[in-house]
């Protein structure tokens, strides 16, 4: 029996997200370890596996065929959704970066990511790229919180439908959804996100960034 890939909590909030046998493009795989995992447990066909750079994509062909997976998981090298054709994956994930490079790699592709549902899993700057998805005409279905080694990770799903798409800038520091769904995790990451602010607040100068600081604070009150 081949080995089976156990994902990080992170990464399982990835996993959940992926609509069943759907054709997956994983945007900067590394080793692959999550198309080898959702093919494993039958929710995709087929996935596409992509990175900018030859290391991590060798050593996802090696752990691709070391799983028994070679014929259902393809490597491709290039940079973002440029390695796919429009319209090749129906659900694209885009995890473990910044926000903003995030959006980047969107707007480099997106003819791409227009025509998949989009994951996202950004690293930091998640109120830009939610903004930005917005201005764009993506639709954010929804969003998850997952806690991991004493981290907060966002997970996000998103997709194109040419709309328009406002929140509030206390929904888009914190996320609409999160906000709607609380719970344990929510209610952490916001003590988590108090601690940071009031830590700033302390060594702030700049009056404009204090004033910011002070408005976030406000926001995180549960």
């Amino acid at each position: 029996m081949e080995p089976k890939i156990i994902l990080s909590p992170r990464l399982q909030a990835v996993a959940a997200f992926i609509p069943k046998g759907t054709i997956l493009g994983d945007i900067g795989t590394d080793h692959a370890y999550l198309p080898i995992a959702v093919i494993q447990q039958g929710l995709c066909e087929k996935a596409i596996a992509c990175d900018l750079h030859p290391g991590p994509l060798a050593i996802a062909e090696k752990n691709i065929q070391g799983a028994g997976l070679y014929g259902k998981i393809e490597t491709r090298l290039g940079n973002g959704l440029l390695p796919l054709t429009p319209g090749e994956a129906d659900c694209i994930v885009i995890a473990g970066m910044g926000g903003m490079r995030i959006w980047g790699i969107i707007s480099e592709g997106m003819e791409q990511a227009q025509q998949g549902k989009l994951i996202l899993q950004p690293q930091h700057d998640i109120p830009l790229l939610r903004k930005n998805l917005h201005v764009a005409g993506f639709e954010i279905l929804d969003e998850t919180l997952v806690r991991e080694n004493n981290h907060f990770y966002v997970v996000m799903s998103a997709e194109y439908n040419g709309g328009e798409y406002s929140w509030n800038e206390r929904e888009y520091f914190l996320g609409k959804f999160l906000i709607e769904k609380t719970g344990e995790n929510f209610s952490e990451f916001m003590c988590h996100e108090r601690e940071k602010i009031n830590k700033y607040i302390s060594q702030v100068k700049d009056a404009k960034s204090l004033a910011c600081a002070k408005k976030r604070l406000d926001w995180l009150k549960l």
